[in-house]
């Protein structure tokens, strides 16, 4: 009686589970965007006062999902590529901060003691910026 019962139990998971299909669900998640600039010396302004730098990036992909809940960050590469350093940054006596908002993104080289009498250089080689923009879950 007892392998006649155990056979019956498992006919009917058998036959309960032949019904099940197995489906798997692929979704590619690309949570992050990067894009690069090349800013030549060409490509810097002078701020009014005549003492600070700045080069706009235009990126149409800066929209204000971005803006309110997203990330932005960018690095700056002043050695072709070879390492890159998060802004704000100090380095070679000037001081890289940003300025984002929809479609741009506004790099200022400034006085890094800010006392407002050095006037900051504009390089004179190619500077390389990388903008990441990522998504994020915005948890209020």
């Amino acid at each position: 009686m007892k392998k006649y019962l155990f056979f019956m139990i498992a006919l009917v998971g058998l036959v309960g589970m032949s019904g099940c299909k197995k489906t798997e669900v692929v979704e590619t998640i690309m949570p992050n965007r990067t894009f690069i600039y090349t800013i030549t010396p060409d490509d810097w302004g002078v701020s009014e006062n005549g003492l600070n730098i700045q080069a706009t990036l235009p990126i149409a992909e800066l929209d204000r999902y971005y803006i309110e809940q997203g990330n932005v960050s960018v690095a700056i590469s002043e050695d072709g590529e070879s390492s890159y350093d998060i802004l704000p940054s100090t380095f070679n006596g000037i001081a890289y901060s940003v300025r984002y908002s929809v479609g741009q993104i506004n790099i200022y080289g400034e006085d890094p003691i800010n006392n407002g009498d050095f006037e900051v250089p504009i390089p004179n080689y190619n500077v390389v910026f990388k903008v990441t923009l990522s998504d994020a879950d915005y948890v209020e």
